[in-house]
């Protein structure tokens, strides 16, 4: 058995934040993939991965709402997040995960953009590290 689970992750690590965010994506996408019965999420993923203001963030899933961090670590610097529908509700977009929406939208592309018009003007790619290190 391997000692170190997550070999290919360290080694994303050592290439610095943008292949970090390159290969959280890249796993995002496989988990997204395999939720054939959550199309929503699937959706959702793909339309953000298409986003390149988003593309540039280090994204995460908790409970199936996307988070997007301007920092590769935890505790992460969240700059906006998107829960997919469930049971016919909306797609929402929040300042942080589970807290009062900013707002609503029907379709994956429709959230995208509503996230985006949140961001902040100057927020570039993210960086190594985590919120505590500001």
């Amino acid at each position: 058995m391997n000692p170190d689970p997550y070999p290919e992750l360290a080694e994303t690590h050592e290439r610095g934040a943008a292949a970090v965010v390159a290969h959280q994506w890249r796993e995002m996408r496989q988990l997204a993939a395999k939720a054939p019965d959550f199309t929503a999420f699937a959706a959702l993923v793909e339309a953000a991965h298409a986003e390149p203001r988003l593309r540039q963030l280090y994204v995460y899933s908790s409970h199936w709402t996307l988070g997007f961090s301007s920092c590769t670590g935890y505790p992460f610097r969240v700059e906006i997040a998107i829960d997919p529908p469930v049971n016919g509700e909306s797609y929402r977009v929040r300042k942080r995960p589970h807290t009062a929406a900013l707002g609503e939208a029907a379709t994956a592309d429709e959230a995208v953009a509503l996230a985006v018009s949140h961001l902040r003007a100057d927020l570039g790619p993210a960086v190594s590290g985590t919120a505590r290190r500001d």
